[in-house]
């Protein structure tokens, strides 16, 4: 499979896709006016559309690439855990794979598959190495109440890990504004059953401009408090072209943080 650099255009519809998407945003600063608050009926109408376009992108070639999650607990330790990524298209899907390695870069721990299909809510499929020898059975296949759950027990949960938030059935837009000195789209995405400890809402800062990164979200609790928050990190010009190295989500409540970096082509 070839190790290649995400293309721009190619949507974040996957945490594995979004270095590039995000690294557009924050690596471009342009003087923008800040648009006006909208209508209830307009930010309905206008959330609809941008969700459907960031989930009918697709990628238009397979992919792989290897990676770091540090992860920093409340007492300030840190362990990091080496990671593999991978991007597999079909003619009907596509899917990403999260996968953990050993320090020799042999698969080991957990390795989460998520499908996308058009028009159709994510299938996703964890393996966790130790449970699968003891039972002797397969990837488990999750629902999307059961992926508020944390992958290699770092602040990513399974749902960030596939943008679950963007499928959630109550989308609007708050406003427009500039972040990162880019006109933003402010969306909020309502989860009408969330389960204990979960998001019940989202609130993401999406780049206007095609290919809409994610550069900034903030996930609530049922009591509209903060369980996380996500920013993209250490933007790195290469070939010409700014590229995301790194991304970080906080966990306020914990008192913990996790950052994953990709190791970025540079030849």
């Amino acid at each position: 499979m070839k190790r290649r650099r995400p293309q721009l255009g190619v949507l974040c519809r996957s945490l594995l896709l979004l270095p590039v998407c995000a690294a557009a945003c924050l690596g471009q600063r342009q003087n923008e006016p800040r648009p006006a608050l909208l209508d209830p009926i307009q930010a309905e109408q206008e959330a609809r559309v941008l969700v459907a376009e960031m989930l009918g992108q697709r990628p238009d070639q397979n992919t792989t690439n290897t990676g770091q999650a540090r992860i920093r607990d409340a007492a300030g330790k840190e362990r990091e855990i080496p990671l593999r990524f991978e991007i597999t298209a079909t003619p009907t899907n596509w899917a990403s794979v999260y996968e953990t390695l050993t320090p020799a870069g042999e698969p080991a721990g957990e390795r989460l598959t998520v499908v996308h299909s058009p028009r159709q809510p994510n299938k996703y499929q964890l393996l966790i190495s130790a449970k699968a020898a003891t039972t002797n059975a397969g990837p488990e296949e999750l629902t999307p109440a059961q992926t508020m759950i944390p992958f290699a027990n770092s602040d990513f949960w399974v749902a960030d890990l596939g943008l679950e938030f963007l499928h959630w059935p109550k989308q609007r837009l708050l406003k427009k504004e500039m972040r990162h000195s880019k006109s933003c789209e402010v969306l909020e995405s309502v989860n009408p059953q969330p389960v204990p400890g979960g998001y019940a809402r989202v609130v993401s800062w999406i780049m206007i401009e095609n290919p809409h990164g994610i550069i900034h979200a903030d996930a609530y609790d049922a009591q509209g408090q903060i369980l996380k928050r996500f920013d993209p990190a250490n933007v790195e010009k290469i070939q010409g072209e700014y590229q995301l190295e790194e991304i970080e989500m906080r966990n306020p409540k914990a008192g913990s943080r996790t950052w994953i970096k990709f190791n970025l082509a540079r030849d």
